[in-house]
């Protein structure tokens, strides 16, 4: 086995014992991997968080009168137990997280093409290289900080300023968190290689803080622990649902920065699938406008589909950086991504 691939691997490992891809593990779902018992019309193994997609998997019950067996556990558990299962694997979709181990999916050849009336509802460039999977919803990388601790002015305009001298000790980082290793895997499509560990390596010596996810460091920075995190946007936007006087705010980087890069979950259908037109119906109802209403005021994400809203205080999408990002190339850069983190001292 290539080396990277252990590395990555060895991640995987990591991510599934912290848990810090997905949400409660409760609500009766099977365990990854388990057998079923061929009674369900669709099996889907869902590497979100369950409170943002059962009410969605229920809704699609109810719509349709079939039975869905939704598998939650972390994106990179999921994605491992799909390598292991092969073509056996019950799965008729898998819903990830995140691109990068969707794209390890994709590389083994076991998803399907998806048809054009899927691929259209999506921009194209939030798309599988081999139009084997799509975009759902986007989560846009910020800086967490509290305002009445450190005034926006100071806070950079790229990501690449934060290995400075003035930043050192007061930094959070989650490097084992999926939504950080699919963070690299775009700074290795947007960058290289080269720039990206550097980067990794000159953040690791300006001492972070690390954290095994992004709610940590929020809660950290309101406690006056942390000054700022790297995280995903929409975890503020959580809280302040939970609490409308959570101190923590979201500040983006300038635009088309890499620090300002998109991280969309992804969705695709297995191509040994047992019910193939009953998975990509699930697949255009988490695409159709009530499931993107959805995502956008429950979980505070960036639909995928044009015209249904942008998340509150954040920037709205821009086709042309999107296309910049290059998020068809991030898909195949998981090993990459595990390596330069491993490589840097972060972990």
């Amino acid at each position: 086995m290539h080396p990277r691939r252990l590395v990555a691997l060895a991640l995987v490992a990591v991510l599934a014992l912290t848990g810090c891809a997905t949400g409660s593990s409760d609500g009766g779902a099977s365990e990854p991997g388990a057998g079923g018992d061929g009674s369900a019309d669709l099996v889907v193994y869902v590497g979100r968080n369950e409170d943002h997609v059962r009410p969605l998997v229920e809704r699609f019950e109810r719509d349709t009168g079939l039975v869905v067996e939704a598998r939650y556990g972390s994106t990179g558990e999921l994605a491992t137990t799909i390598l292991q299962e092969g073509e056996a694997s019950p799965a008729d979709v898998f819903f990830a997280q995140d691109p990068a181990y969707m794209g390890a999916v994709s590389e083994a050849g076991l998803l399907s093409a998806l048809p054009a009336d899927v691929l259209d509802l999506v921009p194209e460039a939030v798309a599988g290289r081999e139009d084997d999977w799509v975009g759902v919803t986007a989560r846009r990388r910020v800086l967490a900080y509290d305002p009445a601790q450190t005034p926006e002015a100071r806070l950079p305009s790229s990501v690449f300023e934060l290995t400075g001298s003035e930043w050192a000790g007061k930094v959070g980082l989650a490097p084992t968190h999926s939504s950080f290793v699919s963070f690299v895997a775009a700074l290795v499509a947007m960058h290289g290689e080269g720039p990206t560990l550097a980067w990794l390596e000159d953040m690791a010596a300006n001492d972070p803080q690390v954290f095994d996810g992004n709610e940590e460091q929020l809660r950290a920075i309101a406690a006056g622990d942390l000054e700022v995190g790297l995280v995903n946007h929409y975890y503020v936007h959580r809280l302040l649902v939970e609490d409308p006087g959570f101190p923590v705010r979201n500040h983006s980087f300038e635009a088309g920065d890499a620090g300002d890069v998109l991280v969309p979950t992804t969705i695709g259908t297995l191509a040994s699938a047992d019910h193939p037109a009953v998975a990509l119906d699930f697949v255009r109802f988490l695409l159709s406008d009530a499931s993107q209403q959805h995502f956008l005021e429950a979980v505070g994400e960036y639909p995928m589909r044009t015209g249904v809203g942008t998340p509150a205080g954040e920037r709205p999408l821009d086709g042309e950086l999107i296309g910049d990002m290059r998020l068809g190339e991030v898909a195949g850069n998981l090993d990459i991504a595990a390596d330069l983190i491993a490589r840097s001292g972060l972990i």
